[in-house]
């Protein structure tokens, strides 16, 4: 599915100005700092997450969904 950078900006919650800094390759990168930011990590301890040499998107997604499954549970109960 194609998006114009204005629909993909108001999908995600961020403007259009920087999603411009993301290029295709780069917007795995900018869904795991949304996710992280959703879960309410400083953007300091994402950058520090993410520059881990032993950062492991599989691990960090089972992760988040984790994370979002307890979140999801506390806002719900």
């Amino acid at each position: 599915m194609e998006y114009t950078v204005k629909k993909l900006a108001k999908l995600v919650g961020i403007s259009v100005r920087t999603l411009h800094y993301y290029d295709e390759k780069e917007l795995v990168k900018l869904q795991q700092i949304l996710f992280f930011r959703e879960l309410e990590f400083p953007l300091e301890k994402i950058k520090q997450i993410m520059e881990s040499p032993g950062f492991d998107l599989l691990a960090v997604l089972s992760d988040q969904q984790k994370l979002l499954i307890l979140k999801k549970k506390g806002l719900n109960g």
